[in-house]
């Protein structure tokens, strides 16, 4: 009697013989390999390698390329194991694609099969939070209001204010390196003290829940003593009042911080200059800066569609004669580099620059200036008449 007993999947195939009375067994099991299991290709017959950026923000589409070598590459078909579900595997064009991401550390895993002989290629595709926004949140004691604005890349802006106080004490900008959910960074401070604006150091931890951020901060003295601590929790993300990258910024801008400051215009091209009108003498704040609009091209959802960085020079701005306006203007000589915010779409427009250098090159690390347009298209602004400025003065520019 012959029994044989087929292992589906396995590489052999069990052939037992039988004989004699009673079928007793007279002969050892043959082991017979199975010529459909799937065995490993070599590299020269089957080989995957995945290229393209392994490192993205949650928001963001892109896409890796599969590349196929070796002499069964052309009959090869893909296919993604172990994977998550956010990713597409276009086995045609032979791409790996995402329209949004969870936000984690994620093992992909690509196999390749021709026949029974099979490939495969693993990596880690790292997904950081778009923590890109504005927020807004008080302190656990509920003792200080915070607000931050946190660029695409990478950069933040905090500032500070006792609760219930308009006027903030503290105003901060730093640089954060991203781990996923969560982010650690370095900066610099000016604070508000009795005696004047201090320069203080900050180390901060950033973490993201859905549209939620904490932030805690240590604030250190120039020698590094820590001077204190606080957590603002549940800093809930503000997108209200954004508007288009492609929003017409074009127009006069006046301070509404000091009336002595110079006027900013600016160009078609987002450049930014100092200007003057006749019968209008500003002395201080002479610009020459240009704006730039950060690369959404990849972004699926925008939540910062105002935030636009900000670089050049703001010379003879040396303000820290002003008392009240120090901590938001500020001592702003020399070459920056920061973000700038608009907001109140129309003819109305506001923009808020923030202007960061880092100690100890520069003796104040960030400065923050408030502008609002006074003439559009060579017109006066409805609100142009509350800086006495009307439509004869724009017709100037």
């Amino acid at each position: 009697m012959l029994q044989i007993a087929s292992l589906i999947g396995a590489s052999l195939v069990l052939v037992a013989c039988g004989g004699g009375e009673g079928g007793a067994s007279t002969n050892a099991p043959t082991m017979i390999p199975n010529p459909n299991a799937l065995v490993a290709a070599t590299p020269g017959e089957l080989a995957v390698t995945i290229s393209g950026a392994n490192r993205h923000f949650s928001d963001e589409t892109y896409v890796l390329a599969v590349g196929l070598t070796g002499s069964l590459a052309t009959s090869a078909t893909l296919s993604l194991e172990d994977s998550p579900s956010f990713l597409e595997l276009n086995t045609q064009n032979k791409v790996i694609s995402a329209q949004y991401s969870v936000a984690g550390e994620h093992t992909v895993t690509v196999s390749a099969k021709s026949g029974n002989k099979v490939a495969s290629a693993s990596f880690e595709l790292i997904i950081d939070a778009s923590l890109n926004a504005r927020y807004q949140g008080i302190t656990r004691s509920d003792e200080t209001s915070y607000t931050a604005l946190i660029t695409r890349s990478r950069k933040i802006f905090w500032e500070a204010a006792p609760a219930g106080d308009l006027n903030p004490t503290l105003h901060c900008w730093g640089n954060f390196e991203t781990d996923t959910t969560s982010a650690t960074g370095t900066g610099h401070c000016k604070r508000l003290v009795s005696d004047g604006v201090a320069v203080v150091r900050a180390n901060f931890n950033l973490n993201l829940n859905e549209d939620e951020v904490m932030i805690e901060v240590e604030y250190q003295d120039s020698s590094g003593s820590a001077l204190f601590s606080e957590t603002a929790t549940a800093m809930t993300r503000l997108d209200r009042e954004y508007l288009d990258e492609s929003v017409d910024i074009t127009g006069i801008y006046v301070s509404t911080q000091l009336g002595s400051l110079r006027w900013i215009q600016v160009d078609t091209d987002n450049v930014l200059r100092d200007v003057g009108a006749s019968g209008y003498e500003r002395v201080r704040c002479q610009v020459d800066a240009v704006v730039s609009n950060i690369d959404v091209t990849d972004v699926t959802v925008r939540y910062d569609g105002s935030i636009k960085e900000l670089s050049g020079a703001w010379d003879r701005c040396d303000l820290t004669d002003q008392a009240g306006l120090r901590i938001l203007v500020g001592d702003a000589t020399g070459l920056n580099e920061g973000a700038i915010r608009f907001y109140e779409s129309g003819p109305d427009l506001y923009f808020s620059a923030h202007l960061a250098r880092e100690i100890p090159t520069y003796q104040d690390p960030v400065s923050k200036m408030n502008y609002v347009r006074v003439c559009s298209a060579g017109n006066a602004t409805p609100i142009a008449a509350e800086y006495n400025v009307n439509d004869d003065v724009c017709l100037q520019f």
